[in-house]
């Protein structure tokens, strides 16, 4: 599926749950209204003879009770929107979620933190927190937030206990393909929306129980219109009630009608990614053996059903409002083997899984083998993908199309990255104040050529332990690959973000003092920067995406010139020849200012405004920014370490990833 593609089609699904929710909305007026009309006797009011449509029509009424319930609505709409603003986190709080240190020493916490940095790391996002909800013992997970800056992935304490390895993995790569397709974005929304309707409930509730009280009390009650004006607040209070059902029962259709079909399409896709069904298909299995299935027992688990694997909540209505298809619906649509009443076809379907697995065990340990091979050839580099090495079938369509998605041949490479990867270095990246000192080396190692050691100035601002900390990170990393650098940076995010503002800002300074104090910013330093301060900015900041300003090339042409220059200018052939193959496939597009700059002219802090106004623009402008700047960098059928760099920065600024192993 097309990443670009995809987020669009989910920005104009918002417009269909937008319309969905009005819809919902003027039915629960027009609900009220009649309501209104029969308990507090307006339609006597109408002029003897009248029609029964002019007893009906009582503007003022009408008015009235209009106002009145959009204002509740929309109170409890922007109020749970407000409280979910923190994104993915704010919604795994809310479920009871407890936050997995990245640092967790629990074999299977580690072995769930494992799988989901992999497939972060092979993708190309950045490792989203991830949460456990301990209280709840049945199978289940769920992926939330606004965008992949500020996604949290949580999983059930019985996900942990009773899925292997391969079913987590399938489970995860389910959630990822939600992060990747846009559906966070509008799962949030839609629990705003469900809250807003699902108030009137509590409103009738409170409206029953003044009246109640009104009686106890003695006020008004008794005898005349004051008993009468208490009887009819109690059945007013009774029919916001059953109006607040049909309200949930509405939500529950709003919630049908967006989550059915992309839990098909999410199947689907951890299958591609995985390139193992019975992973996923293994998850489903044991959650459909269980009587309660995938159930949350949280309060919070009707209005955000729609956010989790398996259907969280049931009820009578399930049957045509279910927010998820049935299991055994979703495991045939995995494999079409499945029979859950036919006993030969299971054993059958054991037996050929058994033989595939068998298959599979002797592939891999041929693939391990030529890997080793590669790696004692040509070096780690070139086992991982081959930075800097010839690619004579690179081709600019497949690096577009990996775009926003992952495929098994990057989650197997990110693997085995992670596994060449010192022990030591990765357990820096996962505790806090080692996180720090690592980035530092991460920094000063990029620079050309690398520094050896710490800066007086940094040692005098951060103390001696931290500077002593930083330069021990600094020799094993001049000891090692390029290629760890970046994964063990996006490594380090879940835990700077653990980091207080205060902590943060600090950080953040030091972090631009490093950059420019040497009067030389590299493409390394330039890219870690964007991916750094991207990511963390959104954490410790209420700012999301920027609002689009752009939809065409027209207000671009400078951001363009410097951009595809500054990618032209690190070709290792004529720059020339690259800046006019960058051009090509935009050509039709280009506004008339569009030119190669010289090299002066592309600075980075040049770039760094550019990419800003990217940044803004609608995804068919990113799309074609990302393949002019990829037909570029392979015009000479090669990807130098450099071009890689600048395209990571790219893909990190505008919020579209790039897989491990594509470049």
């Amino acid at each position: 599926m097309d990443f670009f593609e995809a987020q669009d089609r989910a920005r104009r699904t918002t417009w269909k749950l937008v319309a969905l929710y009005a819809i919902a909305v003027i039915l629960i007026i027009a609900s009220v209204y009649l309501v209104a009309l029969a308990l507090f006797g307006y339609a006597g009011q109408a002029p003897p003879g009248a029609s029964l449509a002019d007893q009906l029509w009582q503007p003022e009424l009408l008015t009235t009770v209009s106002i009145a319930l959009v204002v509740i609505i929309l109170i409890g709409t922007l109020f749970r929107v407000a409280q979910l603003r923190k994104g993915g986190s704010a919604v795994a709080e809310m479920l009871g979620g407890r936050k997995l240190e990245p640092s967790t020493r629990d074999p299977k916490e580690r072995r769930l933190m494992n799988v989901v940095e992999e497939m972060s790391i092979a993708s190309g996002i950045t490792v989203p927190d991830v949460y456990v909800l301990d209280n709840e013992e049945n199978i289940n997970a769920f992926a939330a937030g606004f965008g992949t800056n500020d996604a949290a992935i949580g999983v059930t304490r019985g996900t942990l206990d009773k899925l292997n390895r391969d079913e987590l993995q399938g489970v995860i790569a389910h959630e990822f393909s939600h992060i990747f397709n846009g559906d966070m974005r509008l799962n949030i929304r839609l629990i705003g929306i469900l809250n807003g309707i699902l108030l009137l409930h509590l409103m009738g509730m409170i409206l029953m129980r003044t009246a109640a009280f009104s009686r106890i009390g003695g006020r008004g009650g008794g005898r005349g219109g004051g008993a009468q004006a208490t009887l009819a607040l109690m059945l007013f209070g009774v029919a916001l009630l059953i109006i607040g059902y049909i309200g949930m029962l509405f939500g529950r259709m709003i919630q049908a009608a967006i989550s059915r079909q992309r839990e098909y399409l999410a199947d689907a896709a951890a299958v591609q990614y995985t390139r193992n069904p019975d992973g996923i298909a293994g998850a489903l299995r044991k959650i459909g053996q269980t009587k309660e299935g995938g159930k949350i027992n949280d309060g919070h688990s009707m209005e955000m059903s729609h956010l989790f694997f398996a259907s969280s909540f049931h009820s009578a209505l399930d049957r045509l409002f279910a927010t998820h298809p049935p299991i055994e619906k979703r495991i045939r649509a995995i494999d079409p083997a499945y029979d859950q009443e036919d006993q030969k076809k299971k054993a059958r379907l054991k037996k050929r899984l058994e033989k595939d697995r068998i298959a599979g065990m002797e592939a891999a340990a041929d693939r391990a083998k030529g890997a080793g091979s590669a790696a004692g050839a040509g070096g780690i580099g070139q086992a991982m993908g081959g930075i800097g090495e010839s690619h004579p079938a690179l081709r600019p369509e497949v690096i577009l199309a990996a775009i926003g998605t992952v495929g098994g041949d990057q989650i197997d490479r990110a693997g085995k990255l992670l596994e060449n990867i010192p022990v030591k270095l990765k357990e820096a990246a996962r505790e806090p104040f080692e996180a720090e000192a690592l980035v530092v080396a991460l920094l000063l190692s990029g620079r050309e050529p690398a520094a050896e050691t710490v800066p007086d100035w940094f040692q005098d601002r951060a103390g001696q332990q931290l500077a002593n900390a930083a330069q021990g990170f600094l020799q094993k990393l001049k000891q090692g690959d390029r290629e760890w650098f970046l994964p063990l940076a996006e490594l380090a995010l879940p835990t700077l973000r653990q980091m207080s503002d205060e902590q943060y800002r600090t950080f953040r300074e030091t972090i631009e003092q490093l950059i420019r104090d040497d009067e030389s910013v590299s493409l390394f330093e330039f890219a870690l920067e964007k991916m750094m301060v991207r990511q963390l900015d959104t954490a410790f900041s209420n700012e999301k995406e920027p609002r689009i300003r752009h939809h065409h090339f027209k207000t671009l042409g400078q951001e363009l010139s410097i951009l595809l220059s500054a990618m032209a200018h690190e070709s290792e052939s004529d720059s020339r020849d690259a800046w006019h193959a960058g051009l090509e496939p935009v050509r039709k597009l280009l506004p008339g200012d569009v030119s190669l700059l010289e090299p002066e002219e592309c600075t980075p802090d040049k770039l760094d405004k550019a990419l800003q106004e990217i940044a803004a623009s609608a995804n068919p402008v990113k799309k074609y920014v990302l393949s002019a700047l990829v037909h570029c960098s392979t015009s000479d059928d090669r990807i130098s370490i450099r071009e890689r760099e600048l395209l990571r920065a790219v893909s990190e600024a505008i919020d579209c990833p790039i897989p491990l192993g594509v470049l």
